[in-house]
């Protein structure tokens, strides 16, 4: 406390005594003036240096002369003066101040000049050995400009913007400039060019501030964003203070145009329309208009400078725009000037618009079957068609004369129609812009019912057994009645209507046959308001069997564990039938799979690789089923690991020697000699040939010489046995023979037994058994003795395999007359087929596929019956109004099937 109460007193001594000395301070004190802008730093000079080494500076004082008081000290006199104390008075500098003797001369820097800093300074240093200096130094502060007020005529202060004008407008502006020191020259810049600098100085409240004005006059549209600055400066240490102001003007649109317009459009398809504006300040309001009716949903863009403005309208065009005009107008509301229109007279392409018109003379709900048809296509299009087309049930018409299909321009004419003709009918016109297709016409053609295809022709019923016979028919219109007649080898008879239901075009009849007599066939007739059915719907009533073993069995997709089996289906003796596969191990019979199946294709899995299987198929119906096929089936085995190291070895065990090139020489050889030898064999064969015909040509000639000379000598066909190849030919040795020749068929000698037998065997039909298949209408031939039902008459007969076994018998006793070619048979009945071999025929077989006994359990087998004469005489039924189809057996023998 006490050291420091004597510091003050100390520094308070100091000051008396440098008051008094400034006091008495020389009026020849050396000055130096110094400007410095207000906020900037500044450096007074203040020269501490001594030209005696050893003097030194003990103190330096700062004065202000305003004030008594030094306001910066630096003390050295107790201490080395570079660590002298620093002292600044709180109420001048403060901490602004640091003084740097390092300096030349050495300078007391004062941050952040103040305007109340300005003054004189002066500066005292005081040595230890020469004499006080005194220095002085004249401080001026500049304020620059602090800102400036833009108005108007009417006093409100403009930012940014003056206006918006209109064109030939004329205003006043006016710049203040406050807070300068010293006041400041102002001036206008028009884009960046002097148009004046005339201020006056006008004193407001104890300041003064300078004004100065401008006068614009005839604006033009070269004005708009024009730039009009007022600056302010009264220093060239700092820039100017400025505030620009933008010229903004209205104008009303100079254009408005539809870009792209005069062009044809498509009906329904979007387009984006364009209409473009520029020239409007602000930017234009556009807006679209068709035939006086505004468009809305436009959408507007405008440019970077604001000079052009855009429209887009998504517009989809119709066809009843074809003609109209669409405008689009540009108008700026701000403005009262007119507002400017484009118009666009519209050009509409549309795709065809089709319409099928029947002939007026037609009613389409009575039009039959052989009627002549005809339609006009009406179309609407833009461009014009040049393509028209007509189309039934999708399907595109041609002219077709023989058809009756004529076409002409937009008219399609059909000739004679059918119920195929029946349909929907479009015409389909092509321009430019696509193609247009009318709404279908449907063509109704009336006709009587008819059968319908794919239905179940044959039926298998056993005796008191209800069947349900099905008689589906086509017929426009679909009421129709129904009518059944029974038909077998004794009478026909209608069916009564009890037994008969029926249900739209289908009718059902319920048959139970009781006796042999009962079979036969059954006739369905239908009608309707056109007419009658013509050909009836004819279904076969025969006696129920077990159906027929299946045939052309394939074996497919054989893999290490599964094979696939597809076979083709016999008769199903009348019932429907199903298939049945058993496969069974091949060395131990043991079943590996039992499958069944509606259709004969079963796929066999779960195998073993590298098995021998046998596979047994087996049709059944409710009658039982048939003898079943075997075939012979072999998984693939697994593949066999070999190691990469041994094929080597093998590979290189192999050498080629020169044995071997002289052994491969010899084959050669003989390889070449022996195709020597057979291209001269066949020349030789081809001069044989050559002879042999001459030798026929010259056989001919005379023989015909000989007949035409004498009747009763023999003729060269006679000495050649009815065989038109002479004998020469059949020892040709090695060449071919015209008996090789299998376009050739050999004539037949009469006297020859085996000849004979050969040939009627080959005329002896293998038909398979179904009552669908030809019949046999054998005639009488009372001297040929071929049996005891030597009496002619008509029998149903199906073969199955070959002739009977009765006619295989009479063969054995063949005598020397030639017998008829198709002689005398027993009565025929369905045969089963002959026991060739356990399980049946094998020709059916495909290649690779081979039979094997069969182990497994054998169908039961039944006893074939005995021909036997018929119990009733057959006769023909009398002619009807329409002759029987193919398809009905006349069914003269009946008896109960063994099937």
């Amino acid at each position: 406390m006490v050291a420091a109460m004597m510091l003050f007193l100390a520094k308070l001594c100091v000051l008396l005594v440098c008051g008094a000395d400034y006091a008495n301070a020389g009026k020849d004190v050396p000055t130096t003036h110094i400007e410095v802008v207000a906020g900037e730093p500044v450096y007074l000079p203040c020269d501490i240096s001594t030209g005696d080494p050893s003097d030194q500076v003990l103190l330096v004082l700062w004065y202000r002369e305003d004030l008594g008081t030094p306001i910066y000290s630096v003390d050295g006199r107790d201490r080395d003066f570079s660590l002298a104390e620093r002292w600044s008075d709180e109420n001048v500098f403060a901490n602004r101040a640091y003084f740097m003797p390092e300096k030349q001369p050495a300078e007391l820097g004062v941050d952040h000049i103040r305007e109340t800093d300005q003054g004189v300074y002066r500066c005292r240093v005081d040595f230890k050995v020469a004499q006080t200096r005194n220095s002085k130094v004249n401080l001026t502060v500049i304020v620059p400009p602090q800102k400036i007020v833009i108005t108007n005529e009417s006093g409100a202060q403009l930012e940014s913007v003056v206006g918006p004008f209109p064109e030939g407008a004329s205003f006043t502006l006016r710049c203040d400039v406050f807070g300068a020191k010293p006041l400041p020259s102002v001036t206008w810049f028009r884009n960046d060019v002097v148009v004046s600098n005339v201020s006056v100085a006008l004193p407001r409240a104890g300041t003064t501030h300078v004004r100065s004005e401008l006068r614009i006059t005839g604006l033009g549209r070269r004005d708009v964003h024009s730039e009009l600055t007022c600056q302010a400066s009264n220093n060239p240490k700092t820039p100017p203070l400025a505030s620009t102001l933008h010229v903004d003007m209205n104008f009303g649109p100079l254009d408005v145009k539809i870009l792209g317009a005069n062009q044809p459009l498509s009906a329904g398809r979007r387009y984006d329309l364009l209409c473009q504006s520029s020239g409007s300040r602000p930017p234009a309001s556009i807006t679209w208009w068709r035939n006086g009716q505004r468009l809305e949903g436009a959408k507007k863009t405008t440019s970077n400078d604001g000079n052009t403005t855009t429209s887009t309208l998504s517009f989809v065009p119709r066809k009843e725009d074809d003609g109209k005009y669409l405008s689009c107008r540009a108008e700026n509301k701000m403005m009262s000037t007119d507002r400017l229109e484009d118009k666009w007279k519209l050009e509409i392409h549309y795709t065809p618009e089709a319409k099928i018109i029947l002939g007026t003379s037609l009613n389409p709900d009575s039009i039959r079957e052989g009627t002549d048809v005809y339609f006009d296509c009406v179309i609407n299009a833009h461009p014009p068609v040049y393509k028209v087309e007509w189309k039934h049930d999708g399907k595109a018409l041609n002219i077709n004369i023989q058809a009756g299909i004529i076409i002409t321009n937009q008219s399609l004419v059909l000739q004679g129609v059918s119920r195929s003709t029946a349909g929907n009918y479009t015409c389909v016109g092509y321009n430019t812009e696509g193609d247009g297709e009318s709404n279908p016409f449907y063509l109704n053609v009336m006709y009587a019912p008819t059968c319908k295809p794919n239905q179940s022709r044959i039926y298998g019923v056993a005796k008191q057994e209800q069947a349900q016979i099905t008689c589906q028919v086509d017929a426009n219109p679909p009421d129709v009645q129904f009518r059944w007649t029974f038909n077998n080898s004794a009478d026909s008879v209608d069916v009564a209507q009890s037994h008969i239901a029926r249900s739209g075009t289908s009718s059902v009849v319920s048959y139970t046959p009781m006796t042999e007599l009962d079979y036969g066939t059954l006739l369905c007739y239908a009608s309707n308001r056109i007419g009658t059915q013509r050909v009836p719907c004819v279904f076969h009533i025969i006696a129920a069997g077990r159906p027929d073993q299946v045939h052309n069995c394939t074996l497919s997709n054989i893999s290490m564990t599964s094979f696939s089996i597809r076979c083709s289906e016999g008769f199903n003796g009348g019932l429907p039938q199903s298939f049945l596969l058993e496969v069974r191990e091949s060395q131990s019979q043991e079943i590996k799979s039992n499958l069944s199946a509606p259709v004969p294709r079963f796929s066999v899995t779960s195998l073993e690789a590298g098995a021998q299987y046998q596979a047994a198929l087996f049709s059944y119906n409710l009658k039982g089923r048939s003898e079943p096929v075997i075939l012979q089936a072999a998984t693939l085995r697994l593949p066999e690991k070999q190691l990469t190291a041994e094929k080597d070895n093998h590979r290189s065990a192999f050498r080629f020697t020169p044995m071997m090139s002289v052994l491969i020489g010899i084959v050669s050889a003989l390889l070449i000699v022996g195709l020597v030898v057979i291209l001269l064999v066949r020349l030789q064969c081809t001069q044989n040939d050559d002879r042999r015909k001459r030798h026929k040509n010259a056989a001919v000639s005379g023989g015909n010489l000989e007949h035409r000379g004498s009747t009763s000598g023999p003729t060269l066909s006679d000495k050649g046995g009815g065989s038109p190849i002479s004998k020469h030919d059949s020892s040709a040795g090695e060449c071919d023979s015209d008996e090789k020749n299998p376009d050739i068929i050999p004539q037949p000698v009469d006297t020859d037994e085996t000849a004979d037998y050969v040939r009627k065997r080959q005329h002896i039909s293998t038909i398979e058994t179904s009552p669908s298949r030809s019949l046999l209408h054998q005639a009488g031939n009372s001297g040929s003795g071929g049996g005891a039902n030597a009496g002619g008459y008509i029998g149903y007969c199906t073969l199955r395999n070959g002739m009977p076994l009765h006619e295989l018998a009479a063969q054995s006793k063949m005598h020397a007359a030639p017998p008829p070619m198709m002689g005398g048979y027993a009565p025929c009945t369905l045969p089963r087929q002959p026991q060739q071999w356990q399980y049946g025929p094998v020709s059916h077989l495909p290649p690779g596929v081979y039979p094997v006994p069969y182990r497994g359990p054998h169908p039961q087998q039944r006893p074939r019956p005995q021909p036997r004469e018929p119990p009733i005489p057959m006769q023909p039924l009398a002619a009807t109004e329409e002759e029987p189809s193919v398809d009905t057996p006349l069914m003269v023998n009946k008896r109960e099937s063994t099937v």
